[in-house]
């Protein structure tokens, strides 16, 4: 902890009847040395994720929702962007937002990772049609906390209620993860949470719009509680919470990503689970259905570089000294071969190919070096932040230039596709059309 700055730290080693070890070191705020107790909360970030995509399972299970409905079903004046199709939207499916398959940039023009100001969730959302879809629906992983968010906010249209009160209602009441929420009055009068600590930013900021993404603060012993219900597949104590048909959609992978759920393989152990890293946080958990056993980490510091390590640790350390067996779980072994799940990968898709547009003499007025902006914050604070997040130095700058006879952002070249609108390889959209030019839906400022 010492060596990688981290204040805090909670651990806990769980398997289907409960928790076998766990302990909290250090302190939720380095300055006032408060200890970490089994009880304090953190914020978990992205491993926010894996809830909604549960919450989603439950109302999937109460037939709220289906997976394979196109969203408009749900949301009919929703509309996206896209270069590669007219009315993406009515492709979408929830299926795709928690798969992150349907295409979405990563940052939405209200509320976003630079963001330090809290705009409602539900005006980030609907900022979200203000975006350009990086790829056609369906056809490429590209991780968006846009798609989470929708797919959250689809939850809370569909049920009536707020997000925060859904989720409570169907998992954190349920499953006993009394200290666990998404309502921010609830977290904010917490006495025992953990304070996020960076070192490039004085005061972390506590709230954030990216609720369904990113909102959940939660401790070790309720996660543990939540890695325990998946590790019963949908049941805790005997009492059926999400039936196993409904909620073995979420192990379905594609390119190693379920619904709002990794899969990956450690040392030939098959694990899933899910991290999150930002504003001061690092956490992670993870677990193997076939040997019954999990773990989970949370800390109050970020960016560093050790997420997830302790947890692989200690369950190599169980499974390779054999203290516990291995069993076989057929429908888990064979859920990536059922049918209707091809979904195509491939450079060129439904006829686009990239195609760099050779340089204009016109665009020499683009060409510079920006800073994002945001909400009158001062340009060289979005450095802090992007450094702050665990981002490299550059994505918090833009650099345009000409470069080897075609215009490029930060050695990116660039595809015009109408006058002002320029699209690179990886499909992010630089937009010169307004007064204030955005990149990958962020404000710049010529420096």
């Amino acid at each position: 902890m010492k060596k990688h700055k981290i204040p805090g730290l909670s651990v806990a080693v769980v398997d289907c009847n409960g928790i076998l070890w766990a302990a909290g070191f250090g302190y939720t705020d380095k300055d006032k040395e408060i200890p970490v107790t089994l009880e304090t909360i953190f914020s978990i970030q992205s491993m926010s994720k894996t809830f909604t995509a549960t919450a989603v399972m439950c109302a999937v299970s109460e037939g709220l929702v289906e997976l394979d409905t196109p969203i408009t079903e749900y949301l009919p004046s929703f509309t996206v962007h896209s270069i590669f199709e007219e009315n993406p939207e009515k492709s979408i499916t929830l299926r795709h937002l928690l798969s992150h398959r349907a295409g979405f940039t990563h940052n939405a023009p209200v509320g976003n990772l630079y963001d330090m100001y809290s705009p409602s969730f539900e005006d980030h959302v609907l900022s979200i049609s203000d975006t350009w879809l990086k790829f056609p629906v369906g056809q490429k992983y590209s991780y968006s906390n846009n798609g989470i968010d929708l797919a959250g906010y689809i939850l809370q249209v569909q049920s009536g209620k707020p997000l925060e009160q859904y989720v409570s209602e169907k998992i954190f009441e349920p499953l006993g993860m009394s200290h666990s929420s998404m309502d921010m009055r609830v977290i904010r009068e917490n006495k025992n949470r953990a304070i996020g600590h960076s070192p490039l930013l004085k005061i972390v900021p506590l709230e954030s719009p990216l609720i369904a993404a990113g909102g959940v603060y939660t401790n070790a012993v309720d996660l543990a509680e939540f890695v325990r219900f998946h590790l019963n597949f949908g049941t805790m104590d005997q009492r059926e919470i999400v039936p196993l048909q409904v909620l073995s959609q979420m192990y379905r992978s594609k390119d190693g990503y379920g619904l709002g759920l990794r899969k990956g393989e450690y040392n030939d152990i098959i694990y899933h689970a899910h991290g999150g890293s930002g504003f001061g946080f690092t956490s992670y958990m993870f677990w193997c259905p076939e040997y019954g056993i999990g773990a989970i980490e949370l800390t109050n510091s970020a960016p560093h570089y050790i997420m997830g390590v302790l947890c692989y640790e200690i369950l190599d350390k169980i499974i390779t000294q054999k203290l516990i067996a291995k069993k076989s779980i057929p429908w888990l072994e064979n859920i990536d071969k059922l049918p209707d799940y091809d979904l195509t990968e491939g450079e060129n898709v439904i006829g686009r190919t990239f195609t760099p547009t050779p340089y204009k003499k016109e665009w020499s007025l683009y060409q510079g070096r920006y800073i994002f902006v945001h909400n009158g914050f001062e340009p060289t604070w979005y450095v802090k932040v992007a450094l702050a997040l665990g981002y490299e130095h550059d994505l918090a700058t833009a650099k345009i230039r000409k470069k080897d006879g075609y215009l490029t952002i930060n050695n990116e070249r660039l595809e015009e596709v109408e006058p002002g609108l320029f699209f690179t390889a990886s499909g992010e959209a630089l937009d010169f059309r307004n007064d204030v030019p955005t990149w990958r839906n962020i404000k710049l400022k010529k420096r």
